[in-house]
């Protein structure tokens, strides 16, 4: 059938005179057929198929961040990216975090392993433990604005008046012994001061085998006694005057004050024990007679080592208490304000040899000008 016989013809409708009829609507006309219209189909059907192919990432993307247009595709050039916030600026680290001083005062007990006449930490029990406890408890009473942190005073280097294998004049503590010191100070949350006497040893191999402990624990320091070092093997332990110069102890100060940076730790303690004067009114401060440490005033000072000249002399006789606080006023309080490389003193008792004229009671140790800091006790 053709287009032409699908026409209907065109019906004229009667006039009606002064009278307006509404007639139906004609019924719709009957859609024309179209021989291309499976074709049409099948070309739009082809061509959404591709539309959709090449669009469906971009739906994809809208789907995914949204109907916000600011985020679409499309809209390049509205886009804003957003920019991650400025970076955080590192808190730099700070080695007086932890730092036992100046916010604590040490009181220890003093010791060589198994040698009962040194100190009362010659040996590591809860009957020394509660001794120290009652010690440190009375200089908090008297000073509560500086917590008493407990410790022990060993020595782990050892002085000998004879060479050894080594020709040293020294020997370390055995491992195992040292090990028992560690573990008890580590529980019972003790400071461990391993203290270097040396002898004709090395200096800086002394130091070296014991600054792992340091780097390693954070209740661990170091402590000098420049009285039994002999760094120019001229003179033997117990049985010659010592006398060292700064060039023998800036090495150990400078190590000491490296470990905070290095290992990220608390800052250390260095004590330096004095037993005798030190050069600066010497007519020789080279003269072991004379002087024990030469040249006091070039020690190193630095602010990531907290460096204390801990008075070592020992008592027992008629004006002790006065000669040691006579010391104690020339050695730290004068040589502290002079020199200015250091910041802390400290004193020492000894239990039974100044028991014969009574021992200097706390509140007479914290009278000293400054007060002492570190307060160890021997026997």
């Amino acid at each position: 059938m053709d287009q032409a016989s699908l026409e209907q013809p065109e019906v004229k409708q009667p006039e009606v005179e002064q009278t307006t009829l509404i007639l139906p609507e004609a019924p719709p006309k009957p859609a024309r057929r179209n021989r291309y219209l499976p074709i049409g189909i099948t070309l739009a059907g082809i061509l959404a198929v591709l539309v959709a192919l090449v669009t469906l990432p971009l739906w994809q993307d809208y789907l995914l961040v949204g109907k916000d247009s600011s985020s679409s595709p499309h809209a390049e050039a509205t886009h804003t990216v957003s920019k991650p916030g400025p970076t955080p600026t590192p808190i730099p680290f700070d080695p007086s975090v932890g730092a036992v001083l100046p916010t604590h005062r040490v009181v220890a007990f003093y010791a060589v392993p198994g040698a009962e006449p040194t100190g009362p930490a010659y040996v590591v029990n809860q009957d020394m433990l509660n001794h120290l406890k009652q010690q440190g408890a009375v200089y908090e009473q008297l000073d509560p604005a500086h917590p008493v942190q407990l410790g022990i005073d060993l020595v782990v280097s050892v002085p000998d008046s004879y060479p050894g294998p080594d020709n040293t004049y020294s020997h370390h503590v055995d491992d195992d012994t040292l090990r028992t010191y560690v573990d008890f100070c580590q529980r019972n949350n003790l400071l461990l001061f391993l203290d270097l006497n040396i002898g004709q040893a090395p200096v800086m191999k002394e130091v070296s085998s014991f600054l792992p402990y340091l780097a390693q624990y954070p209740f661990v320091h170091m402590a000098i006694d420049p009285e039994w070092m002999f760094p120019r093997h001229d003179g033997i332990p117990g049985t010659n005057l010592s006398n060292v110069r700064s060039s023998d102890l800036n090495p150990i100060i400078d190590a000491v004050a490296a470990l905070p940076l290095k290992y990220h730790i608390p800052r250390k303690i260095l004590i330096i024990h004095q037993y005798r004067g030190d050069g600066e009114s010497a007519s020789n401060p080279y003269d072991a007679g004379e002087a024990e440490i030469a040249d006091k005033r070039n020690l190193h000072s630095s602010p990531l080592v907290d460096m204390v000249i801990h008075v070592d002399s020992v008592g027992g006789f008629p004006g002790d208490k006065e000669e040691k606080r006579q010391q104690y006023n020339e050695w730290v309080g004068n040589d502290m304000q002079h020199y200015h490389n250091f910041r802390y003193g400290g004193f020492k008792i000894f239990y039974k040899i100044e028991a014969k004229t009574g021992i200097m009671p706390p509140k007479d140790i914290l009278s000293l000008n400054p007060p002492p800091m570190v307060i160890t006790y021997g026997n």
